[in-house]
């Protein structure tokens, strides 16, 4: 049974009650997708390789879901709601040792899982004064990092840059770290939001499958920043039962630009807290259990390979300990991949993935003066913190979409290290692709201003070569509702003069640079309506009729077209 809900009308963050919202203004209304969407539910999120089928029947346990708001029972920073993070609750029965409950936030994060090691995800916390994290950064999450124009060091890297250039980058007000998180984004304690969260553009719960999955657009994390973020993330979160957690993550790369490519990704990141889980250990090769100074280099990083594929946090050292594994592989199609590479065929691995996993401010937890009775006090006055990051050496260039599959595994000790091992195997990755003659098209229709005749068109339900995603916002100041390319659409600009030299090998990227300020709450980012192509196809492989969205949509629905609000074709006629 599938239940498709807040798929047109959810705002993906909270907004402050200074905020206007036209919550009364009519969605579009979204018609049935056409005969070859078959009878898998909401075509926009069948972007999923297929689950395995990991426990049997009779181990399955019970499943069950919450989308009604009620405290989690876990003590957080004293500054953070949990209210305004939550969507959603999985609940897992089974004995004690399996069951759980995970929470996922509205910008797709895992940010509760409880189990009877208690709360297992760290407390968010900062010191007072600083930038908050609420639920944004210490999390289970899929992060992607553009590295060429990541900071102005990378930029000095690739080219000395002039006192003046440097000057104007820390003057403008804007920040220039080019990563995307599956989550939300830093708050400043001097904000006027409390948090804001990757809007959601639709979501499903299958009671059948006992998973729900979502697609998000990535935010920046820097509330003003340099930078645009072109990821879609589609995440997918299944019960497996038995106390499996199947973790899978679908990211597209939109960007117009072919050098906007995310090359360093954490598959995912996140970790646990450490009053929770305080024995923390890492797989070897053989599947024995080894401390961090064991397995790790002095940098606290290893390579894939080097260890089981796995790592393991328990309550305390018995073997019936409550503990909580992730399992992330051990870069099963290396070779294949690195041989794709070599002779120019479609790839997404460019290298041998790292694991890298430390204690967050390790040096406080031993300075009487700062954390050093950890065990005793309050477990959300500290970072309380353990890190693991995965590091997946994939790439997404510009119009591809890849995905990776990983496990949590909650349970005994014991046991739970049996099954992280028969899980290693299963962990999954590589490029994803989706043919225009057997992708689904979903239909759309907006209903004129004086509801007399709707304007209907078909656009791909998933990202087929040479297309972009079209959205459906709203300008909260205006009520304006329209359908484009550009989720920055009403976001507050401002022109910059960076003064990178036209001889810079960045000249190209920042001589138009505009700073975008993401959370003065001037947009509603409502759903993703499909994909539609760039260029018009060719009708011979796309039959029908194709046309620009101009000459179907009023100027107020579609607005002149520009750089990133693109006219793109769709079909209008079979």
């Amino acid at each position: 049974m599938i239940y498709k809900y807040a798929l047109v009308v959810f705002v993906a963050f909270v907004i402050t009650s200074e905020i206007p919202i036209r919550a009364q203004a009519e969605p579009p209304k979204l018609l049935e997708n056409d005969s070859r969407q078959g009878t898998d539910g909401n075509a926009i999120l069948n972007v999923f390789p297929k689950s395995h089928e990991l426990v049997a029947s009779d181990r399955t346990g019970k499943t069950t879901f919450a989308s009604d708001f009620s405290p989690s029972g876990s003590i957080w920073d004293q500054r953070l709601d949990e209210s305004q993070v939550f969507r959603l609750e999985i609940q897992h029965k089974q004995d004690s040792k399996k069951s759980f409950q995970l929470r996922i936030g509205k910008g797709g994060q895992i940010y509760s899982l409880r189990g009877a090691f208690g709360e297992s995800v760290p407390p968010s916390w900062r010191a007072p004064g600083g930038k908050l994290s609420p639920w944004n950064d210490e999390v289970w999450q899929f992060v992607a990092v553009c590295t060429k124009y990541n900071g102005i060091k990378s930029s000095q890297k690739a080219g000395k840059l002039p006192k003046e250039t440097l000057a104007k980058f820390a003057d403008s007000g804007f920040q220039d770290s080019f990563f995307i998180h599956n989550s939300g984004a830093y708050v400043p304690g001097d904000s006027a939001i409390q948090s804001l969260y990757c809007p959601q553009l639709a979501s499903e719960i299958d009671q059948d499958q006992r998973c729900v999955c979502s697609v998000h657009w990535g935010l920046v994390p820097q509330l003003k920043t340099v930078h645009r973020s072109p990821l879609l993330f589609y995440s997918k979160v299944r019960d497996a039962g038995d106390g499996i957690i199947e973790l899978t993550w679908v990211i597209h790369n939109f960007s117009q630009r072919d050098d906007i490519v995310f090359d360093h990704l954490n598959a995912p990141w996140g970790g646990t807290r450490v009053s929770s889980l305080p024995f923390h250990y890492i797989s070897s090769p053989a599947g024995e259990l080894k401390t961090r100074t064991e397995i790790l280099n002095e940098r606290g990083v290893t390579r894939f390979r080097k260890t089981g594929g796995w790592n393991i946090s328990c309550a305390n050292e018995t073997d019936s300990s409550p503990s909580l594994a992730l399992v992330y592989g051990r870069d099963q199609h290396l070779e294949t991949e690195l041989a794709r590479k070599k002779t120019g065929k479609p790839h997404a691995q460019i290298a041998e993935s790292v694991y890298r996993d430390w204690r967050q401010n390790q040096p406080a937890y031993k300075r009487e003066r700062d954390w050093s009775d950890w065990k005793t006090r309050p477990e959300n006055s500290y970072r309380n913190y353990d890190v693991c990051e995965v590091i997946a050496k994939l790439k997404i260039a510009p119009g591809s979409s890849i995905w990776y599959r990983s496990f949590l595994v909650v349970g005994s000790k014991s046991e739970t290290a049996q099954k992280a091992k028969s899980l290693v195997d299963k962990v999954d990755y590589g490029l994803l692709d989706f043919p225009a003659e057997t992708t689904p098209l979903t239909s759309v229709s907006i209903p004129s201003s004086d509801d007399t005749k709707s304007r209907a068109f078909q656009v791909f339900a998933k990202p087929v070569a040479n297309t972009k995603p079209l959205l459906l916002i709203r300008s909260i100041k205006t009520g304006q509702q329209i359908v484009t390319t550009d989720p920055y659409f009403f976001v507050k600009k401002e022109k910059l003069d960076l003064a990178v030299p036209s001889s810079h090998p960045h000249h190209d990227y920042y001589k138009d640079a505009v700073g975008y300020s993401i959370d003065e709450h001037r947009s509603e980012w409502i759903s993703l309506l499909g994909y539609g192509y760039e260029a018009k196809p060719d009708t011979k492989e796309n039959q029908g009729t194709w046309r620009r969205l101009s000459t179907i949509l009023d100027e107020d629905e579609f607005p002149q077209a520009n750089a990133h609000h693109m006219d793109l074709w769709v079909k209008t006629e079979i």
